[in-house]
């Protein structure tokens, strides 16, 4: 007995000194913790204005419901957030971020001063597909390819960053005749359309949603689109139809956005439990109505979402695509002119 009694002893002896499990249950880490959400761009553009519409609703899907803070983070269209993301961002769950639209490509292609492998993010998903348009000052009397090609006198066009879109398919297009002219030092959305309202620039290629803010510059024909990257809107010109087939490879890489759309990441290595909460919640997110409303309410398009899962799919794709010779043609044509 006396045995016994030692032996149970030691065994609660044991209990008693065994530590505590240090580690917070998934469903619980977010609570009463904040996240820092990394915009990259600044204020008043499409990109600040849909990441801030998904901060106003996404910690309601996520158990806990922790705070949000937004930072801005601008520069070389998105890759300045994305470097912070991919090297320096605590990667415990708590910064995430929306850099941009076309800064992955950036890292596919290894463009210089990209510090970032875009494979290796922990992605979380995307609000949908975009479709991106060239838009002209409307008192050009533009009204298609054809006018544009024929038009007599260089059209500068505002360029974001280069290697982005706004600049990408400006150059593209002028390389077969149409009058187009680069012209970078405009950092967001919101610069490039007081340029193009004041008649400093011609021409602005990017997404719909980029007039979020400026639905009157539409309505009032100050701009109109010539040109469309998806075939979306009816009667309205295709990018691809204009550009040889040669050079469509080419132009997957310029126009990958409108398949990813905008997409939320963080960085690599994100705990997967705290990951998957992350994800679950955006796509719940992306589906309720409540959302949606805000989103309709504040012009900001919202489409099918794209999981984490499809998004990982694309990029490994567009990966595999950046092949030297592309990469090289990409180089070239993302220069400003």
């Amino acid at each position: 007995m006396r045995t016994i009694h030692a032996a149970a002893l030691m065994l609660a002896g044991l209990v008693m000194s065994a530590p505590a499990k240090a580690q917070t249950p998934a469903q619980d880490f977010y609570r009463g913790k904040t996240i820092t959400f990394i915009i990259g761009y600044g204020p008043g553009g499409g990109v600040d204005s849909a990441s801030r519409l998904i901060i106003r609703h996404l910690a309601r899907f996520i158990p806990g419901k922790p705070e949000f803070t937004p930072q801005n983070m601008e520069g070389a269209g998105g890759v300045i957030a994305g470097n912070h993301l991919g090297a320096r961002a605590s990667r415990d769950g708590l910064t995430i971020g929306l850099p941009g639209r076309s800064w992955f490509v950036e890292g596919l292609v290894k463009s210089p001063g990209v510090t970032f492998d875009p494979t290796k993010f922990s992605y979380i998903g995307s609000t949908g597909v975009n479709n991106q348009m060239l838009y002209l000052r409307g008192d050009l009397n533009i009204k298609s390819p054809e006018d544009l090609k024929n038009y007599p006198q260089k059209i500068p066009a505002a360029g974001i960053g280069a290697g982005t879109p706004t600049v990408t398919i400006p150059n593209m297009l002028a390389e077969y005749g149409y009058p187009l002219r680069t012209v970078l030092g405009y950092n967001s959305s919101a610069r490039s359309l007081l340029a193009l309202e004041q008649g400093e620039v011609g021409a602005y290629y990017t997404p719909e949603d980029s007039f979020t803010k400026r639905p009157d510059l539409i309505e009032k024909k100050v701009v109109v689109p010539v040109l469309q990257s998806k075939r979306i809107v009816p009667g309205l010109a295709v990018v691809a139809d204009i550009v040889p087939k040669k050079d469509h490879a080419v132009l997957g890489l310029f126009n990958a956005y409108d398949d990813t759309g905008l997409m939320v990441v963080g960085p690599p290595g994100i705990p997967t439990d705290r990951l998957e909460i992350l994800r679950k919640a955006f796509i719940e997110m992306c589906n309720d109505a409540d959302f949606r409303k805000d989103a309709a309410t504040a012009g900001e398009p919202v489409g099918s979402p794209i999981p984490a899962p499809e998004l990982e799919k694309i990029m490994a794709g567009l990966a595999a695509a950046a092949t030297p010779e592309v990469v090289k043609e990409y180089r070239r044509l993302g220069q400003a002119k």
